[in-house]
């Protein structure tokens, strides 16, 4: 079977939580949950099986934390690959051709750069190796879940796109306030992920199903792809000293049928979710369609950074870092002074500019400049990045730290320079501005 073919023609089902089935076969906390898939095979089969005989499509592996940083809290870090690589072979042993198997991939548990300590390349690095292990164990889609930061995401997906040919959904964590801990809208994350090439995006955990509702509605304006949703089972409560979710199997699928109505093709359930909540989705779901949905797609976005129409770009009010007509910056950056980017960036984010164009090609010898200016000015303008530049190399450093979606300037350069770009623009989901004729203080 093809995943993405199946979305197309049915509302597939996801599974549940893992952690929450293992603590009741006996898993304690504080131990390694992807230690069990080597030294309790036993319990993680009978999670999966429970799953599959709930009716659930889809069978997440038992990875979530499962990447080398985290598995290092444990002393588990040089078995990274076998507990990854087990986990898989295991669940698509359960699974067989009756389903797809999904690895479940968690964020790092490190704020990125410049809020943290976490780089790109770190992330890069730690996803690719994971990612290799489970598609190595037979899984068939990469599942990227609760993260709350879209650099992270970017990393993720980027490594899971060189590493391997199988669709991956990035399913994203939202706050009681409808963005994400990094202060990303639904909208904007869809619309970035759609651009990098994600297969499926959606949310999951947070809060109950029906907070979940408003927020597949805002991803669903983006338009063009299919969406995952896997609500909590509610608030957990500490009773009697174990942790318990108080959402009904009834009450939790009641919601299936308006996520379905709003693009949702994968739905499931996350923590405090049991197989009963699996197959009470299964039964509302049964006799949906996409075909027979009342579609309630926004617009497919083709250009455009955020809301910014790059199409009209000669209306857009820019705001600029252009060290061709800043003597004074270009000094200060050929001295290695990146700090002076936050001053310049705090006066930019005060300006009511619609977007804030980037050209630092005059500063020589400095091959990073351009991403640490990006990096750094990023973390206070929010208005997006528009980036003109005839190296291609700088570019691409840029774009995979730059959290949004750039506007890539390519006009006036050489058929192997204009190739270069381009080929960099598509690679992290850029908008190509052929001209520029920006309204500049």
């Amino acid at each position: 079977m093809d995943f993405l073919k199946e979305i197309k023609n049915r509302i597939l089902v996801y599974d549940g939580s893992k952690g929450y089935m293992l603590q009741k076969l006996g898993m304690k906390g504080g131990e390694c949950p992807e230690l069990w898939n080597v030294e309790h095979a036993d319990e993680v089969r009978k999670v999966y099986t429970a799953y599959k005989e709930a009716g659930a499509d889809v069978i997440q592996t038992n990875t979530f934390q499962g990447n080398r940083m985290k598995l290092e809290e444990y002393s588990l870090g040089d078995r990274t690959y076998e507990l990854n690589f087990e986990s898989a072979k295991l669940a698509k042993e359960i699974m067989g051709k009756d389903g797809f198997v999904a690895a479940s991939i968690g964020p790092i548990g490190i704020l990125f750069e410049p809020s943290g300590e976490l780089t790109f390349e770190k992330a890069y690095e730690t996803f690719k190796e994971q990612v290799k292990a489970l598609v190595d164990g037979g899984v068939d889609i990469i599942n990227f879940e609760t993260f709350t930061d879209l650099a992270e995401m970017r990393a993720a997906l980027i490594a899971a796109k060189e590493v391997a040919n199988i669709p991956v959904i990035c399913s994203v964590s939202f706050e009681a306030n409808g963005r994400t801990l990094m202060g990303q809208d639904p909208y904007t994350v869809a619309v970035v992920l759609k651009s990098l090439g994600a297969d499926m995006i959606g949310t999951n955990c947070s809060l109950g199903p029906f907070h979940l509702v408003d927020i597949i509605k805002k991803m669903n304006e983006a338009g063009g792809i299919p969406l995952s949703v896997k609500p909590n089972a509610g608030l957990p409560e500490v009773v009697n000293g174990q942790v318990i979710y108080s959402e009904s199997p009834e009450k939790f699928a009641s919601l299936a049928s308006e996520f379905a109505m709003n693009g949702a093709r994968l739905i499931g359930g996350c923590c405090g979710t049991t197989p009963e909540h699996i197959q009470a989705i299964k039964a509302t779901i049964s006799s949906l369609k996409p075909s027979e949905l009342v579609k309630k797609c926004g617009q497919i976005i083709t250009s455009g950074v955020k809301s910014l129409n790059l199409e009209n770009i000669e209306s857009v009010e820019t705001g600029e870092i252009d060290l061709s007509k800043d003597n004074e910056l270009l000094e200060q950056l050929q001295g290695n002074n990146v700090d002076v980017i936050i001053d310049k960036a705090i006066d930019l984010a005060c300006g009511g500019y619609e977007a804030i164009y980037i050209n630092v090609d005059q500063a020589k010898g400095n091959e990073k400049l351009l991403a640490d200016v990006v990096n750094v000015a990023q973390g206070y303008i929010k208005e997006p990045f528009i980036i003109e530049t005839a190296d291609s190399k700088a570019l691409e450093q840029a774009l995979r730290l730059y959290r949004g979606k750039a506007g890539v300037v390519v006009n006036g350069y050489s058929h192997e320079t204009l190739e270069d770009l381009l080929k960099v623009a598509k690679k992290y989901g850029s908008t190509v501005v052929d001209t520029v004729v920006l309204k500049r203080e």
